[in-house]
């Protein structure tokens, strides 16, 4: 069905977490689609009743998106307010911030940009914001302001990377009209501009996701394969429970270098393969998303040149393929609560796969162009999946029964 919002502008879902724990609430911004930043609010909509609460307004000057849940609170990503040719929105320029539903809301990320810089304050910008399943951490993907304006050849690149935040206030000190004070937030993993060819070493890591135990999280790493092409792997970094500097290795990286992870943030790789026809994950964008039992799923093309959805244990070992092409996802994937499903966009329809059988069965008719290719999202107590589909020139909402074994 789709949900009752009486209004002409885009609502806009992230790809998990905008569903609340009651599954009553469906949480979004007033974007046209998915790939701008034109939105100013973020709302949420009382799927049953179609009532809408704002949660949050941006100031005139800046948008504001992406919104994701957990206990009671929101997270989203703000632009900059005031936007100057020098600080224009960018991927550098852009944060988190929190708000308690019903309460005023907070900057997440702390940035310091001037020397001496603050440990625990970013140099740049992060975006989807997601809690961790104790809700203790926030994750992120980040980008550097520092490296990403630099013109010295001997600066490292700005390469996007993942950063956790820790709920530890951080003070910074207000010498640059960009800083702000936030939460204690570090860089978890470790880039290279330069990867060497069949090692484990990566040139950016992107789409991150919590493991279940909150310990740790699934990301994509470009590697490099031993003829130097590049190709995505998954990987998970396991996170110390507080964020230290290794020695020799501020946390808030010098003028020359990038910031470094914390000690006890170990990286490692969980999928290899460079020597198949088709290496690396590949498919539309999207997120590993992990089950509750730790079971990370994401897309790879198989030999037949088709698309599926594929599984890897966060521990480790052989990779299974789930769906075997005939229905390619078009769209992000969400787990079922129970860790039975998967549900994903698939040839023009709302799709679920059965984990264990592999039988996709249809949620709703072949439409074209149907669902848009973002977002599927099961609702917490397995009733239900979000989604968007394009109405006139804007994206709306929809909800669909999820069907038997929620």
């Amino acid at each position: 069905m789709t949900i009752p919002i009486p209004s002409a502008t885009g609502h806009v879902l992230a790809n998990r977490d905008c569903w609340t724990e009651d599954s009553r609430w469906l949480l979004y911004d007033l974007r046209t689609d998915e790939t701008v930043f034109d939105g100013r609010r973020i709302e949420r909509v009382d799927v049953a009743t179609g009532r809408i609460e704002t949660l949050y307004e941006a100031p005139p000057t800046a948008a504001c998106g992406v919104p994701t849940t957990r206990g009671g609170h929101a997270l989203f990503l703000r632009g900059p307010e005031n936007p100057t040719d020098d600080w224009a929105y960018a991927a550098w320029h852009r944060f988190g911030m929190t708000v308690p539903i019903g309460g005023p809301a907070t900057i997440l990320d702390a940035r310091d940009l001037s020397p001496p810089r603050t440990p625990g304050a970013l140099r740049g910008g992060t975006h989807l914001h997601t809690f961790s399943l104790d809700g203790r951490r926030v994750a992120s993907t980040y980008e550097d302001h520092l490296l990403a304006v630099a013109d010295d050849p001997e600066i490292p690149q700005n390469r996007r990377v993942v950063a956790v935040t820790w709920p530890i206030p951080t003070g910074v000190p207000a010498d640059h009209p960009r800083n702000h004070d936030g939460r204690f937030t570090a860089v978890v993993t470790e880039v290279a501009d330069e990867p060497r060819p069949g090692s484990d070493e990566i040139a950016r890591a992107y789409s991150d996701a919590w493991l279940p135990d909150s310990r740790g999280l699934a990301f994509f790493g470009e590697v490099r394969g031993e003829q130097g092409e590049a190709f995505s792997e998954v990987f998970k970094v396991e996170l110390p429970d507080v964020p230290v500097a290794a020695p020799g290795r501020p946390l808030e990286g010098t003028p020359t270098t990038r910031p470094n992870p914390p000690a006890g943030a170990r990286q490692i790789r969980l999928t290899f393969t460079g020597a198949e026809k088709h290496p690396g994950v590949s498919g539309p964008r999207h997120w590993p998303v992990s089950s509750p039992t730790g079971e990370i799923a994401f897309y790879r093309t198989g030999a037949d040149g088709r698309v599926r959805v594929c599984l890897i244990n966060s521990g480790g070992g052989a990779i299974r393929e789930v769906t075997d092409g005939r229905i390619e996802p078009t769209s992000a994937c969400t787990w079922s609560p129970d860790g039975a499903r998967i549900a994903f966009i698939g040839d023009g329809s709302v799709c679920t796969v059965d984990v264990v059988e592999g039988r996709v069965d249809r949620l709703t008719a072949n439409a074209a162009p149907g669902p848009t290719p973002h977002a599927c999202v099961f609702a917490p107590d397995g009733s239900r999946i979000a989604y968007m589909q394009r109405v006139g020139d804007c994206d709306q909402l929809f909800v669909v029964p999820a069907g038997e074994n929620g």
